[in-house]
């Protein structure tokens, strides 16, 4: 009988450490992997309040259930070391809280809320004009430090100043400057500027 509890505890500590790396692979290190990689990477995260989402979501439930009945034989049953009850105890508690953290985090209800509340971002930049006569600028971005590819305007800007309009709530952007004189010559790059947008 005591060995057949510690298989139940064995159990217990697998299908326990299974839901925890599984619920945070989503919570945490799905949106992560997607930011770094600019979202080019497929997400192991299911669509909110899907056919796939559901079907996760019961089976999360029933093992969670499943875990906690596992843990009370498992306290019932007095040929049991302490030790193995009290961690059977935390990783079932583990399991059971990052599941409520991957309903809560995939189930659309952030993305319901930032739906129907859209929010648009704008940058002002501002830098100091130059002082050779003539002189137009060209303003570019990147997604990181010393990286700058993208131009964002599509005519040489007269005065000192840009609104970009294109951002992404969340992303962090890089600025720099490029003054231009009157044979289209680009200057070096000016001093560098970040912003993250909220």
């Amino acid at each position: 009988m005591a060995e057949a509890s510690s298989r139940i505890a064995r159990v217990a500590w697998a299908v326990s450490a299974m839901v925890c790396i599984f619920t945070a692979e989503n919570i945490w290190m799905d949106p992560w992997v997607a930011k770094k990689s600019h979202h080019k990477l497929p997400s192991f995260a299911p669509e909110a309040l899907g056919s796939a989402w559901l079907l996760i979501l019961l089976v999360l439930v029933i093992t969670v259930i499943l875990l906690m009945v596992c843990q009370v034989l498992l306290i019932r049953d007095a040929r049991i070391a302490v030790w193995k009850k009290s961690l059977t105890g935390i990783l079932v508690v583990a399991a059971a809280l990052l599941s409520g953290g991957w309903f809560v985090a995939t189930s659309g209800t952030k993305i319901t809320e930032r739906a129907s509340t859209p929010q648009m971002h704008t940058v002002v930049l501002r830098w100091q004009a130059s002082t050779t006569p003539n002189v137009r600028y060209n303003l570019y971005r990147g997604p990181f430090l010393g990286v700058h590819p993208d131009r964002l305007n599509s005519t040489p800007i007269d005065g000192s100043t840009f609104t970009d309009t294109s951002v992404v709530s969340g992303q962090t952007y890089w600025y720099v400057v490029r003054a231009i004189n009157s044979k289209g010559e680009e200057s070096p790059e000016s001093n560098e500027t970040t912003v993250t947008i909220p």
